[in-house]
């Protein structure tokens, strides 16, 4: 490694660095704007000027810009020389002289790199009196604030929108001496990562618009480390809350992205960023309610009209106490269903609860076998599932039926890095560093291959090299005919037309030639066979290549893959629970204990009401009111992500923890909590009862988990238990700025209220503990002396870019290695056995805001769900004489649905594309893909009549 001088000190330093990136990574303060660890350097701000030496004798220097500087070994620099402090005061005061004196009002403040990067050029006195230039703000739609006027003309803006991101409608506008950055009209910034221009932007600029409905500053949040949970990527995040001005009660108000190196790096989706709103949604359920009739709930979108009444929490756990000892005396069966978005934890409680033979997983056959496959697949030590900078630094990437910008959009941005590897590689060969970010985008050449084989694909088009658009068995048999391509295998079974056999063989012998090749596939598309091709791809390359083959396989939500470890294969799906309660011919009564999942977006709506109907009683324990709350007979407040302590386990097998940020309002609790009060009201006792209901902490339960399931046993070592200390200090949730600690009470008393108390982790709801993350991992809220902004992550990396101090956070689960020596296609039933009565085939797609359900129920996000529509082929479209915009009805076995139609030029001829999850559609996401027919709606003034 080359040796530096800085300032009389030697250093090792990365000699593939620049200058700029080996001082930081050393600890060392050096201010800048344009730079970021992720985007490179342009040199365009010079604050990051240095004094370079000659030689030991060259007492003058020359002054230099250490982003732009290559390290040379034996290198003599100065950071503090009073040249270059002088250097970088001038420029910030330049700078200065057009930005606001605003800082008290501007959301940035106290976490404003500009801030501090003034203070650490000691520019403190302002000598320009004259007139600042000024600009008009757009509105760029419900996410992001614009103040234009508090530019520095840094262009990190447009560096990670357009160059990092691929967004096309945020520019560099310029006129004479003045550069505007925004839209040419204003309206909804397009791209799906644009909330990470509020972090990117190192002034005041771009801010978060959801977080100004009830903003405070970063110094009162409230923070802990927490992962997403609206897909199965799991990226962290530090959500941030604090008390309303109006009651105790605490208000999630904002997510940030937490660095993780495998996973998000620096950037969130808009999903991610903005979905946390939901939590204070007007439909969260507080208290516990019990049904006055039939009906609890008659509408979910009013929480005024449910027909219910709120109860105390002893009446309803007493009543479900008694449940538990009527089911272990043999009078009564209790029925767990379980949830893909609940924590391992609240899964593990309910099978205990009810018992492993009466415990189901909440999804329907198709969809648990699905999961079950992708787990025995990456089973397989031929195969593994790469990180996101792997998936970055592929060199050809084959996507199979997987729409990822939708399903998993962080994936997708991880893709589109990958589409420059051709570009760095000849960067390379010309020794032009690949921290040269303009000089190796302005190289010529083809992107690396992107290859796309499915029935939609959305905002990565630009960077594909080859899309075939296609139904998913067709998708299936041409990724089966690459697998036997790479292997030089005919199989005369697969029947393809000429121009996709040719694709095949192209393809194939891409994937052969590339160095590391990465296959994308998932279960969107509703297709085993799909994922069997997608394998049997892998396991080729793997054959050809001798050496592990990188397949990511999304699943669709943030525990899919954790829920499925609690399961035999061919276990645990709800036709299961139906086929058992049709034969079952005790006169026992049943209840059914139904754990954070809605229902009616698992089977289609007559097998719902038969497994309704199958049970005398329904117990619901979630945060929302949904559909499935409107049977049910008893409902308890459960806690969301952002309340509670738990385990998920993401798409590729990694298991994470996250910690509760604040107490919920009203009686919100963990649904594990729940259970365990009603195992202590229980008048029975058992060795499985006693032990439910001597659950005092998470980890108890994280720990009996571990020890019942092998593949979990690592996720007893993810974090520390609540009895941890560091010097016997807990990790604090709340800076040492945090301020109203009395005042904020002030009208009723000036006394302090003792913090509540974290019976799960070794953390305090209060300012008093450790506060600096290279301490603890556990530590969300990063700051350092003179970093305040996010840019402080550096501080507490082992070097820029790299990973955290203290290592990564998370455990992949331990599944046996079972290689799999044949890939048949696999057996699922079709959903819609009527299929061949309808006129065209239903086939799901997906929207980045739509097709989630927890971020659905987000103000900002509600704003911009597309109304209900459907997607048809053009030549369709023609043929049944239907236009963009026109109102059709989709007849299904689930019901008639109303929605305008969407024509599309690449949806595969004879399907149609039906949006999972978008409210007024929701209820046909279980029975897709399917049949259907299209009928066209007659609409006047007065009336409305189906055709």
């Amino acid at each position: 490694m080359p040796t530096i001088t800085i300032d009389g000190s030697q250093y090792q330093v990365d000699g593939e660095q620049n200058l700029l990136t080996a001082c930081l990574s050393l600890g060392l303060n050096v201010p800048y704007f344009c730079w970021h660890p992720a985007m490179g350097s342009v040199g365009a701000c010079r604050q990051c000027a240095l004094i370079e030496y000659r030689d030991s004798e060259d007492q003058r220097g020359r002054l230099i810009m250490s982003c732009m500087t290559p390290i040379k070994d034996g290198g003599i620099y100065s950071i503090n020389t009073a040249a270059a402090k002088d250097f970088r005061g001038a420029v910030i005061e330049d700078l200065m002289t057009n930005h606001p004196h605003d800082c008290p009002v501007c959301e940035e403040g106290g976490e404003c790199h500009l801030q501090d990067m003034t203070e650490m050029s000691a520019h403190t006195l302002r000598r320009y009196q004259g007139s600042k230039r000024t600009h008009r703000n757009q509105y760029l739609g419900p996410f992001i604030n614009h103040e234009m006027n508090r530019c520095i003309t840094c262009y990190r803006c447009v560096r990670f929108y357009h160059d990092y991101a691929g967004g096309e409608d945020l520019q560099a506008q310029g006129r004479n001496h003045q550069v505007f950055f925004g839209r040419n009209t204003e309206g909804k910034l397009e791209n799906g990562f644009s909330g990470n221009l509020v972090e990117v932007c190192p002034t005041g600029v771009f801010t978060d618009r959801t977080f100004s409905q009830h903003f405070v500053r970063k110094w009162d949040l409230q923070t802990a480390a927490s992962v997403c949970e609206h897909c199965a990527v799991g990226c962290n995040t530090a959500p941030g809350a604090r008390e309303s001005g109006n009651n105790r009660d605490p208000l999630l108000r904002r997510v940030v992205n937490l660095y993780h190196h495998d996973i998000n790096g620096y950037f969130l989706c808009d999903r991610g960023r903005f979905g946390y709103e939901y939590v204070n949604s007007k439909s969260r359920i507080t208290q516990v309610l019990s049904a006055r009739e039939d009906t609890v709930i008659s509408s979910t979108a009013d929480a005024d009209e449910r027909l219910h009444k709120e109860i105390p929490p002893q009446e309803g756990v007493f009543t479900l106490s008694e449940k538990l000892a009527a089911a272990h005396r043999g009078e009564h069966r209790l029925i767990g269903i379980g949830s893909p978005r609940a924590s391992l934890e609240n899964n593990f409680a309910l099978l205990k609860f009810v018992g492993r033979q009466n415990f189901f997983s909440g999804l329907n056959q198709r969809d648990m076998r699905l999961l079950q496959l992708i787990n025995r697949i990456q089973s397989d030590s031929n195969i593994h599932s790469p990180t996101l900078p792997e998936i970055e630094c592929a060199d050809a990437v084959l996507i199979l039926g997987e729409n990822i910008y939708n399903t998993a959009p962080r994936v997708s941005l991880a893709v589109r890095q990958a589409a420059r590897s051709r570009q760095k590689e000849q960067a390379q060969s010309l020794k032009i560093p690949l921290w040269q970010d303009a000089s190796v985008r302005q190289l010529g050449g083809e992107p690396s291959p992107i290859m796309f084989i499915g029935a939609e694909l959305s905002q990565i088009t630009d960077i594909t090299d080859r899309a075939i658009y296609t139904l998913p068995e067709n998708t299936a048999q041409i990724g089966r005919a690459v697998a036997q391509c790479i292997l030089a295998v005919n199989n005369r079974e697969i029947s393809l037309s000429a121009e996709h056999l040719k694709a095949s063989e192209d393809i194939a012998a891409i994937l052969t030639a590339a160095k590391n090749p990465v296959i994308i596939s998932g279960t969107s598309s509703k297709d085993s066979q799909l994922l069997h091709s997608a394998a049997q791809i892998a396991a080729a390359l793997a054959e050809k290549n001798g050496k592990s083959s990188a397949l990511y396989l999304c699943c669709e939500e943030v525990n899919s893959l954790g829920i499925t470890q609690l399961f035999e294969p061919e276990t645990g799906s709800l036709e299961q629970l139906l086929n058992e309660l049709k034969k079952d011919k005790t006169h026992i009564n049943k209840t059914l204990v139904i754990l954070e999942n809605d229902l009616s977006l698992r089977i289609a709506s007559r097998e719902l009401d038969s497994l309704f109907a199958s049970v005398e009683d329904i117990v619901l324990l979630d945060t929302l009111l949904n559909k499935t709350a409107k049977h049910a007979d008893l409902i308890f407040p459960a806690a969301a992500t952002a309340e509670s302590q738990g385990t998920y386990v993401n798409t590729t097998g990694l298991a994470q923890r996250f910690y509760a940020v604040y107490e919920g309002t009203g009686f919100i609790q963990e649904s594990w909590r729940w259970l365990a009060d009603a195992a202590g009201f229980c008048t029975e006792h058992s060795e499985n009862i006693d032990a439910i209901a001597s659950w005092n902490h998470c980890p108890d339960i994280t720990e009996s988990l571990a020890d019942s399931i092998p593949s979990l046993g690592v996720i007893k070592a993810l974090g520390p238990d609540e009895n941890y200390r560091i010097e016997g200090l807990k990790v604090a949730r709340q800076t040492a700025r945090y301020s109203g600690r009395t005042a904020i009470h002030a009208e009723e008393h000036v006394s302090e209220t003792p913090p509540p108390q974290d019976p799960d982790a070794p953390m305090s709801f209060s300012m008093e503990g450790v506060h600096n993350p290279n301490r603890s991992p556990l530590q969300a809220n990063i700051w350092s002396p003179g970093w305040n902004s996010n840019q402080s992550i550096f501080k507490f990396q082992q070097a820029v870019g790299g990973e955290r101090r203290g290592g990564a956070s998370g455990r992949s689960i331990q599944r046996p290695a079972r290689p799999l020596s044949e890939w048949s296609p696999a057996t699922v039933p079709e959903r819609d056995s009527d299929q061949g009565k309808h006129s065209l085939k239903t086939v799901p797609i997906y929207r980045l805001f739509g097709s989630e359900e927890l971020s659905n129920r987000s103000m900002g996000i509600s704003t911009i769900i597309d109304k209900p529509f459907f997607t048809l082929n053009r030549d369709d479209a023609e043929s049944a004489k239907l236009k963009q915009g026109d109102t059709v009805a989709l007849d299904t076995s689930s019901g008639v649905f109303r929605g305008k139609v969407v024509i599309s030029d690449t949806q595969p001829a004879g399907s149609l594309g039906v949006p999972a999850g978008l409210p007024g559609l929701e209820v046909l996401t279980p029975i897709l893909p399917g049949g259907a027919n299209l009928l066209p709606v007659v609409e006047s003034s007065s009336i409305r009549q189906e055709g």
